[in-house]
């Protein structure tokens, strides 16, 4: 038996065997774990599977002998996965091109269904400080209001901030809506003194309201 302790040291071939192995008999976990390395050949040369594997690949998933309930768990352990991966945390970024913060937020929105707006709180340095969802749902003037948005940023001593949000169409081209909340947090930096760096919608690519010279 494998202590807690050790299963960082596994690779992951055998961490899938360990998770196969809990759910089902043993030899049943040996026989799909060989299903996923067949499966998972290149020019007919058997490759080990991965973690990756589980989130990337859902039609190896449905190769293996499972219950409906073991099919649930690795199901689970998918989503789990993959929005970890969505999530992951952009403090100590140094925001020095909005490329930069464009490429990681794609990672971060894939798949939203609904929009998502983030501030993000940078020191003297411009990395960030401080990431928070300020808002969820669809972006008007009503619904972003600049004092939420600058009472987080005063509270965590702010040089600067950024703005992001998606369009789950895919398409940025800024509406309306986003062009009138930059002027707005903008104008409203400007009198507090915490500078509005950029305002990035990101979609299948990214739109920088600074490299576009809109700010």
């Amino acid at each position: 038996m494998i202590i807690m302790e050790n299963y960082k040291n596994l690779k992951d071939m055998e961490l899938i065997y360990e998770l196969l192995s809990s759910l089902q008999t043993k030899s049943k976990a040996e026989s799909n774990v060989k299903v996923m390395e067949e499966s998972n050949s290149y020019y007919g040369l058997p490759f080990e599977p991965t973690i990756g594997d589980l989130v990337n690949k859902p039609w190896l998933i449905e190769k293996l002998d499972l219950t409906a309930r073991q099919t649930k768990v690795f199901n689970l352990i998918r989503e789990c996965l993959t929005r970890v991966n969505n999530s992951k945390t952009t403090i100590g970024l140094q925001i020095n091109s909005s490329m930069k913060l464009g490429a990681a937020l794609q990672e971060r929105f894939a798949n939203k269904p609904q929009e998502e707006v983030w501030l993000f709180c940078l020191n003297n340095q411009y990395k960030v400080i401080r990431e928070e969802c300020v808002f969820k749902g669809t972006l008007n003037t009503s619904t972003v209001h600049p004092r939420d948005i600058f009472r987080i940023a005063l509270e965590s001593n702010s040089k600067a901030i950024v703005i992001a949000h998606n369009h789950p169409s895919g398409n940025t081209t800024p509406s309306s809506a986003d062009m009138a909340i930059t002027k707005r947090l903008s104008e409203v930096g400007e009198v507090v003194g915490i500078e509005l760096v950029d305002h990035v919608i990101v979609g299948d690519d990214y739109y920088s309201f600074r490299e576009e010279q809109q700010l």
